[in-house]
């Protein structure tokens, strides 16, 4: 199995148990924390398995997080596209 492939299984099992764990009548806020935990971790490992010399886009990018204010969501997308755009702009050897 490739790394993205192993990357992939962990995230659906991580958003699976999520599911699970938030839908739960009697999950404990450190659970649901928890379980929310691995699936960042997941997600994080699923984006490092993707080939970076094809700078796909962030799939996760345009997930909002209700934490956090527009300006910071805009300023983040800045920076992510600052990153890429300086991928794309890097020589090939």
């Amino acid at each position: 199995m490739t790394k993205n492939a192993k990357a992939l299984n962990k995230l659906l099992s991580a958003l699976e148990k999520h599911s699970i764990v938030a839908n739960a009548d009697k999950s404990s806020m450190k659970q649901i924390e928890r379980a929310t935990s691995r699936v960042r971790e997941a997600a994080s490992l699923y984006l490092s398995s993707l080939p970076a010399k094809k700078a796909m886009p962030n799939p996760f990018l345009d997930v909002l997080d209700d934490r956090l204010d527009d300006d910071t969501r805009a300023t983040l997308a800045a920076e992510w596209n600052e990153a890429v755009q300086k991928i794309q702009e890097k020589p090939e050897k």
